[in-house]
This record gives C-alpha cells, sequence and structure tokens, in this order.
C-alpha cells in the first residue's frame, strides 16, 4: 500500500451513516486537495479500481477518500440498522446527500478543495452532483465509464426495457414498489425494488448527465475502455462534446475492460498528469 489509509464514517443530512478509506499522501504538493471517489452500482470504497486508484495516487502526493454511497453492495443495513439500503434500495438522486456528507468529512479533516472521481454509476452521480450544485469548492470531476442508463437509451439497446419500465411503473402506482425484479444494471443482472428501478431509469432522465456536463464549473476527465461495450464509449464522446474541448478531456484506454484489469498502470500515470495539469 502506497499511502496510509483511515477507516472514517460520515453522517448524511438524512441520517445515514456511510464509511470510506482516507488514503494521506506523506506529502502533497496539494495539501487543501482531496478526492472523493465514488463507487459503481452495487460495489464499495474497498472493491472496484477505485481503491486501487486511491492507494496509488497517495504515494504520488494525491490524498483520496474512497466512500460508500448509501447503494454500497446490493443490499445492506441502512437508516437506524433496522432498514435496508444498498443498490436493490437506493433512489439515484439522493446521491447529492451522500457526496455533501463525504465533502463535509473532508473538511473536518482539514481539505478545502475537491475532485470527484467516479466509476461506473458513480461518474453519473459524480457529474450530476456537480451539476446540480455547482460548487467552487469543487475543482474537477474524473469520469470512468459512465454507463448510458436513461431511459431513451435504454430503450434503443434492450429490446426488453419498454416493457419491463411499464410493468414497474404500474406497480409502483398500485402500491406494490417496495416488491422486487430482476434487471440488468449495465449489463450484470441485479435485483431491484420496483421504485428503485422507476427512479434509477424512469422517463424522467434525472440520469442523463450530458447536460450537466456543460455546466460543471471545473475540468472534466472522461474515460472508457476500448473493449467495453460500445455505449460507453458513445457516452464518453457525447459527454466530452457536451463539456467542449477548453472544459474536457477524453480517454479511451486501449485493452480496458469495464474493471480496466491490467491497466491501472496506465490509468493512475492518466490520472495523476490530469490533476498535476488541472489541479492547480
Amino acid at each position: 500500500m502506497a499511502g496510509k489509509a483511515e477507516l472514517l464514517s460520515f453522517v448524511t443530512a438524512d441520517q445515514e451513516t456511510l464509511h470510506g478509506a482516507l488514503f494521506r499522501a506523506d506529502a502533497s504538493p496539494r495539501p487543501d486537495v482531496a478526492l472523493v471517489m465514488i463507487h459503481g452500482v452495487a460495489m464499495s470504497f474497498y472493491t472496484g479500481p477505485l481503491p486501487v486508484f486511491a492507494d496509488a495516487l497517495a504515494g504520488r502526493g494525491h490524498n483520496a477518500f474512497s466512500i460508500n454511497c448509501r447503494g454500497h453492495d446490493w443490499i445492506a443495513r441502512g437508516g437506524d440498522l433496522t432498514a435496508f439500503r444498498g443498490a436493490t434500495y437506493e433512489n439515484f438522486e439522493d446521491c447529492v446527500l451522500d457526496i455533501d456528507a463525504a465533502i463535509d468529512r473532508m473538511k473536518q479533516e482539514g481539505y478545502a478543495r475537491f475532485v470527484l472521481v467516479g466509476h461506473s454509476l458513480g461518474s453519473v452521480k459524480s457529474i450530476y452532483y456537480q451539476g446540480t450544485r455547482r460548487r467552487d469548492d469543487v475543482v474537477g470531476v474524473i469520469s470512468c465509464s459512465a454507463p448510458r442508463q436513461f431511459y431513451s437509451a435504454r430503450q434503443v439497446e434492450d429490446p426488453e426495457f419498454e416493457a419491463r419500465m411499464a410493468d414497474a411503473e404500474n406497480r409502483v402506482a398500485g402500491g406494490e414498489g417496495e416488491e422486487f425484479l430482476w434487471a440488468p444494471a449495465s449489463g450484470a443482472m441485479g435485483p431491484f425494488t420496483y421504485r428503485t428501478y422507476v427512479r434509477k431509469y424512469g422517463r424522467h432522465e434525472t440520469n442523463d448527465v450530458r447536460p450537466h456536463a456543460a455546466r460543471l464549473g471545473c475540468p472534466l476527465l472522461i474515460t472508457a475502455g476500448e473493449i467495453e461495450a460500445a455505449y460507453f464509449r458513445e457516452l464518453a464522446r457525447e459527454l466530452n462534446e457536451s463539456a467542449g474541448p477548453d472544459n474536457s478531456t477524453c480517454i479511451i484506454v486501449s485493452g480496458a475492460d469495464h474493471f480496466y484489469a491490467g491497466c491501472e498502470a496506465f490509468m493512475i500515470d492518466a490520472l495523476d498528469g490530469w490533476l498535476k495539469e488541472h489541479v492547480a
């Protein structure tokens, strides 16, 4: 392990207790900056590529906080520990509360500026958060493999999606919102409540973050893997176009899958280089 990791907890405005690992750099040219790293669907602060990146980046002078959102794992305890949370139950928009609380926790640790680093659904959450909040203390956003998960895209990509969504909407309207269905989540199957499925992928298209990319107010780095499904690369280019060439950088990583397996060294170099260039 390159950095010094410390387990921290933080509490959201609606009283969810979440956890994360803060990888502290021994020395940093930007000691007031913390990376806030946001995992993908059903992942956690200790799974997927982000904790690997956080550890290595701490060794290069970047303080990094790899966090849990309330959508960590498929099903987890939450609230007063009698309720259920996790990707099965989360409302997409609640990511704003989770990231607010993580940033507040980093302020308690003495950090004043922040870079949001998301992977998969965490990328969508990162762009949605800053496009909504437009915080002056968020000085960069990094999106690694954001999925095209909004309604109009899924209509095209999944021939069963429209009927599945219509059924979910009817179930919610009929009072069955907390019952379950199995459905794809950017390729992998997972369990969702009907409420969560409608809130996450519904006709409202809240999670179409292409417009948000144009109003971040800070630099944006976008990556996607060469051997991921084509829609990851397509959205990467659309986000780049939305943000504009003066505000964004797009990298298609040769040989990379969704988790950047075997390409970690390239990604760590790319993230380190971009941070040194774009975060003063």
